[in-house]
């Protein structure tokens, strides 16, 4: 009885697992494990520099680099731009070149550079052995330069259709622009290695409309400069003197309020106003009241502190009429210094900013 029931459950098993196919010795195996490092797409490097050019005219359109590293080595005479984001910039041994590049997420390293016009939004900026070098920067960090000597600097102001998008991804505060605050570690007995262009200098300045046109073609980067309508707040490096700087503080709390930021900056171009020094950062409870202290809306800036950052600018101009034209605003909160306590204001302010960031 036994032996017949187990002819049985054989004669079942046999039958479930019945095949017509003779499997090989690999499709029993288990199949290979497939990683995510496995399906990267294969990069070819030539994609992502511009070498060895000579009087050419090149460009590189929003979504070609897309993050990656990039760089530009020996090239003269040349106007190149890259309106996309990268992820760190390297440029080596060029001459009597116009180069732009979009923002970068890393370093920006400029090495044994001569006669070089210098478009460029990124985290950290250092040079070294370079000769003239003109530089119209955003630079979120204290730029560095080494062992070189004729060096310019300029606040960039620029703007193109995808240049908000390409910030957001490279993780840049539009509102920390270190540019004028030059770090020289191999300075000079007499004079300086750098100096500081004009507020009115313009990188387009230094560029045709062919050259443009040249570079980019079709849709594929919409109104390539723009200094009128900049998305990078404009900077000057020293004020008029014409009137006392105040703090204009804007809590942004939950909400996106980018659009409404423009607004006041607007704001401030239409009403003549300066901005002197722009700082972005998070603040505490008794930071707030450190500075904050005396407004009337104390309780409601503490909130938002806790909710969101604190963009803070140092404006020069007209407080009273640039307050009493103020438009309306519904997403972000507002905060001007009295006229008594500004100095005080801006100092506590931006060298709380300067203490956080440097830790």
């Amino acid at each position: 009885f036994i032996q017949s029931n187990l002819r049985v459950m054989g004669n079942l098993i046999a039958y479930c697992f019945k095949t017509d196919t003779i499997l090989s010795k690999e499709e029993v195996q288990d199949p290979k494990p497939v990683f995510s490092w496995d399906k990267r797409e294969e990069i070819d490097p030539a994609d992502y520099c511009f070498d060895d050019l000579v009087g050419e005219t090149k460009g590189k359109f929003p979504g070609e680099i897309n993050g990656q590293q990039f760089s530009i080595e020996n090239c003269k005479d040349c106007v190149l731009f890259v309106f996309d984001h990268v992820a760190s910039l390297t440029i080596d041994e060029c001459t009597n070149c116009v180069i732009f590049i979009g923002p970068s997420k890393g370093s920006v390293f400029i090495r044994e550079c001569t006669d070089v016009k210098l478009a460029v939004c990124c985290q950290q900026f250092r040079t070294r052995d370079c000769k003239r070098v003109d530089t119209f920067l955003h630079c979120n960090t204290q730029p560095i330069i080494e062992s070189s000597t004729g060096m310019k600097f300029a606040c960039l102001q620029i703007n193109y259709l995808q240049l908000a998008s390409q910030i957001r991804a490279a993780g840049i505060s539009l509102y920390n622009n270190e540019w004028n605050n030059i770090y020289d570690f191999t300075p000079v007995d007499h004079g300086l290695n750098f100096s500081l262009l004009p507020p009115s200098a313009r990188f387009d300045s230094y560029l045709t409309a062919e050259q443009v046109s040249s570079a980019l073609t079709g849709d594929q980067c919409t109104v390539p400069f723009s200094c009128e309508d900049s998305l990078l707040p404009h900077i000057v490096a020293e004020g008029a003197g014409a009137s006392e700087p105040f703090l204009l503080s804007i809590f942004l709390g939950p909400n996106d309020g980018s659009s409404e930021v423009d607004t006041v900056l607007r704001h401030v171009k239409n009403k003549e106003c300066r901005l002197r020094r722009s700082k972005e950062t998070r603040m505490n409870t008794d930071t707030v009241i450190r500075i904050y202290g005396d407004s009337a809306d104390k309780d409601n800036l503490i909130k938002l502190a806790k909710e969101g950052p604190v963009i803070g600018f140092e404006v020069e101009g007209d407080m009273a009429l640039f307050k009493s034209t103020l438009p309306t605003l519904s997403k972000v909160v507002l905060n001007l210094s009295g006229e008594a306590s500004s100095a005080k204001d801006i100092n506590n302010f931006f060298n709380y900013v300067d203490m956080t960031m440097s830790t």
